[in-house]
Formats: structure tokens, sequence, C-alpha cells
């Protein structure tokens, strides 16, 4: 009896010690990965061609974009809670896509492209904020850090302290 007793001793000590080192090493992947994440998004501002922009209302955040087509100069942008459809990319800094409605390099010239619809404000914030700048036919990229996208939780695969990149083309707007 109290070998079998020492034997679970001796077995709930080694488990817990797994659990503890696994823990740790989660938690010293996840921050490696944040560091990384947190470079990628500071040397943007070395990156030519892109244009930096700070959301209003003291948030201290921003985000870096650019235009790869123009859209309908004289149409309205979409509102917060406007049905958009659009085409997308959305790609993690090791260029690994996560979400996409097309495939190859541009939306336009892709024919199998399933676009979806989306309200505008039930989306993630760099989302919202950037539709809400974009006209129709307008194709844009996007370097989104952590707090404009998926933050501190992540979401599906998409780890925790995640710069997210979307190429995005929004095709309509229903008011």
């Amino acid at each position: 009896m109290m070998k079998r007793n020492v034997s679970r001793i001796l077995f709930l000590l080694v488990l817990i010690s797994l659990i503890v080192s696994c823990n740790n090493n989660s938690s010293e992947a996840l921050t490696k990965w944040k560091t990384q994440n947190d470079t990628y998004f500071a040397n943007m501002k070395d990156s030519v061609g892109w244009t930096y922009y700070i959301v209003p209302g003291g948030t201290n955040f921003g985000y870096y974009y650019k235009i790869l087509k123009t859209g309908n100069a004289t149409a309205a942008s979409p509102g917060a809670t406007d049905n958009v459809t659009v085409n997308y990319k959305g790609k993690l800094i090791t260029g690994e896509i996560f979400d996409a409605t097309y495939s190859g390099s541009n939306p336009i010239s892709d024919t199998n492209a399933t676009p979806r619809s989306f309200v505008v404000n039930q989306l993630i914030p760099g989302w919202t904020i950037n539709l809400a700048q974009m006209k129709v036919g307008e194709i844009r990229s996007i370097v989104l850090p952590q707090q404009l996208g998926y933050g501190e939780y992540g979401s599906g695969s998409i780890l925790p302290y995640t710069v997210t990149l979307f190429d995005m083309q929004l095709i309509s707007v229903n008011k």
C-alpha cells in the first residue's frame, strides 16, 4: 500500500512539473512572438510608400496603409452601420495567410474570388477605421498593430499580440 502511494505521489509530481514546464515554454514562446510582432510594426516606419495614420481620439494607436488602387472619388464612404461587400486577404508577419476571399496577388484578376459582406462596426477596429475612409473600388494594404486587430487575446488561430496585414478591396456599400 505504501509503495502504491509513493508511486502515485511521484507520478503527480512528474505530471505537475511537466505542466509547469509546458506553461513556461508557452509563455516564453508568446513573449517571443509579441516581441517579433512589435519589432515588425516598429520597423514599418522605414518602409517606403506606406502612410502612418494615427487614430483620432487619444488612443495613441496608429496603423500603416498603402492605397493600391483608388476608388470612385464621388462615392460616399461607408458608415458604421452600413453593410459592405469586400474582397480581402489576411496575413501574419510570417507571410502565412490566415483568411482570404481570393487567391493570387490581386482580387480583381481572381475570377474565383468569393467576396464577403459585413456590417462595418462589427469588425476589428482597424477594419472599421479603414473602411470608413475608403471609396467603392478602392484597394488598400493595411498593417495593423495588435491594438487595432485581434488584441491581447487573439482569435482562433491568430495568437495574442499579432500584427496583421490585410489587402482589402471595397466592392460595394449598402446603406
